[in-house]
């Protein structure tokens, strides 16, 4: 699934330490019962101080840029650059205001996570989405990863750089499926954090950060109830293909996802031919060819990647008794055969299915795949069409080879798939490949990262 209509958005606060901080929870954020513990999130960009600096970045900088680069373009006689400009600061108010939009639609969203220790269930709740229920006895552990991400801070007389370090607690499913509960800021809060979770749930700690307080002691925890089965929702596909099943999650559709779509390579081969006019009309001057051509080649090439195999990308997802197959091609015609690529996976190499809950609300369904699975030579486009906008290489775990992203879907949209429908997919495919998965332990995966 694409991300263009986040895309923009979380550009205006990468390189901001507000956006850093966004999806910081403290542990204020749970409410504790008797019986358990939950954490109610609402749509951060929908409002509040991301909605009001997004409205001046956007809103008044551009509308003030639109109108001096309007001006250049009416009054000077080269109408190329200030053409562009204008063009490009409209089109930047205007995808700011399809993308806010979307998340103004989505604002009522709650999402809730909720360990019940009455029933030993760990509930995930969404609006509009249907409910997924796991059994806690099923869960092998707590996994801590660290991360750190580069923040500059740009102002009238300085810029720093620093760096934001982040501890991600997860639950670790038996298949390998993670889950992020909370991220912390410090390794102290973290300590804290992990005493209020074991009072409910008191499974092992795998610490693979750099605090070292890994931890084997647990308590059993009772199988209470089956969790409720997963029902399809509308955006989840399957049909009968090749003497196989094809699964695919819908994506949804809309006037405005179609603009930003195609308006994003239009921007930067626009930029690009404003920056190669620029220079052919200085073209006296030769030393500039020892910029143009390495910057031509380097950003065309980012450019037609990005837009071929990113943002045109297409996965078919088929699987029988046999193998499970990926058939990659690109949604532009002329390219769709001469692109087209498939890769078949034979069930004996397949270790888990896993859907990932990981930071910055990102949900992916995931192959992971053996350690004793023959790799066969991988070609230019297999690396190309397997290049994920999301890093799983933390997720990957001791015992795996490969841990493959195939469906990734966003967050905080008024409608379309959720993590539910992931789930859903999930058990289609295990099902369909009459797969053994492997189940995982703690003390099988503490005593791997150690070797």
């Amino acid at each position: 699934m694409k991300k263009q209509e986040g895309f923009i958005l979380k550009l205006i606060f990468l390189e901001s330490p507000l956006f850093s901080g966004l999806f910081i929870m403290s542990l204020d954020s749970w409410i504790s019962e008797s019986d358990s513990i939950r954490k109610e999130i609402k749509n951060p960009y929908s409002s509040g101080c991301i909605f009001v600096i997004g409205i001046l970045a956007f809103g008044v900088f551009g509308s003030i840029a639109s109108l001096f680069f309007g001006v250049l373009f009416l009054t000077e006689e080269d109408k190329i650059f200030p053409g562009f400009g204008f063009f490009f600061c409209v089109s930047l108010v205007t995808i700011f205001i399809i993308t806010m939009r979307s998340y103004r639609k989505a604002s009522h969203i709650v999402k809730t996570i909720e360990i019940q220790t009455n029933t030993s269930l760990l509930s995930l709740r969404e609006t509009g989405k249907a409910d997924v229920e796991l059994s806690l006895s099923e869960f092998i552990s707590y996994m801590i990863l660290f991360r750190a991400e580069r923040s500059s801070s740009t102002g009238s007389s300085i810029n720093t750089n620093s760096t934001w370090k982040y501890w991600d607690l997860y639950l670790v499913y038996r298949d390998g499926s993670c889950i992020l509960l909370e991220t912390f800021r410090d390794g102290n809060s973290l300590k804290q954090g992990l005493e209020f979770f074991k009072t409910k749930l008191p499974l092992p700690v795998w610490d693979r950060s750099d605090l070292r307080i890994t931890n084997p002691e647990s308590k059993d925890i009772p199988h209470k109830q089956d969790p409720k089965k997963i029902e399809p929702s509308a955006w989840v596909k399957t049909e009968s293909k090749d003497q196989g099943t094809k699964i695919e999650i819908i994506e949804p559709k809309s006037i405005g996802k179609t603009f930003i779509t195609l308006l994003v390579p239009v921007l930067f081969y626009g930029a690009w031919f404003t920056v190669l006019n620029s220079f052919l009309k200085n073209f006296e001057n030769l030393i500039f060819l020892i910029f143009l051509i390495p910057f031509s080649i380097f950003f065309l090439g980012i450019t037609t990647l990005m837009t071929v195999f990113i943002i045109f990308k297409k996965t078919d997802i088929i699987a029988n008794t046999l193998e499970l197959k990926f058939r990659y091609s690109t949604r532009i015609p002329i390219l769709s055969s001469l692109l087209y690529k498939e890769r078949s996976i034979p069930l004996s190499s397949i270790r888990n299915v896993r859907t990932i809950r990981m930071e910055q609300d990102n949900h992916i369904l995931c192959v992971a795949l053996k350690s004793s699975h023959g790799s066969k030579q991988r070609t230019f486009l297999d690396f190309l069409y397997n290049v994920q906008g999301v890093n799983l290489s933390a997720k990957q775990l001791p015992g795996d080879t490969e841990l493959l992203g195939i469906i990734t879907l966003s967050s905080w949209i008024p409608k379309g798939p959720g993590y539910s429908d992931l789930v859903y997919a999930e058990n289609v495919l295990e099902s369909v490949l009459g797969l053994r998965e492997e189940s995982l332990t703690f003390s099988g995966l503490a005593s791997s990262s150690k070797k």
